[in-house]
């Protein structure tokens, strides 16, 4: 990163969602770019996710100020539908996004 080249976090990938496992698993993925690097939140509807051994969020660097922005559902059931909001937030600024989990039929 250049000096003094700290940037508000902004998507430059809004989360998408892909299956795995054969629908056994959900992985919801972002990029953003940000520095200094941005505390992230989830959130389902207004609730606050937590890391457990169904819900696993990571940061992952991906070069330069950008970042990879991870959230996997393992399990994957009914009770899981509903809007997923994910948060970035850095001294500079805040931004967040949405995605909807929808089940048919």
């Amino acid at each position: 990163m250049g000096v003094g080249d700290d940037v508000a976090p902004r998507f430059t990938q809004k989360p998408a969602l892909r299956q795995e496992d054969n629908g056994q698993k959900l992985v919801f993925h972002c990029v953003l770019e940000a520095s200094p690097k941005p505390d992230i939140a989830w959130f389902m509807g207004t609730t606050p996710l937590q890391d457990t051994d169904r819900t696993r969020m990571r940061t992952e660097p991906a070069g330069g100020s950008a970042f990879n922005v991870i959230l996997e559902i393992l399990g994957v059931a009914q009770s899981d539908a509903g809007t997923y909001k994910v948060v970035a937030k850095n001294r500079l600024g805040e931004v967040s996004a949405s995605i909807n989990l929808n089940f048919s039929g």
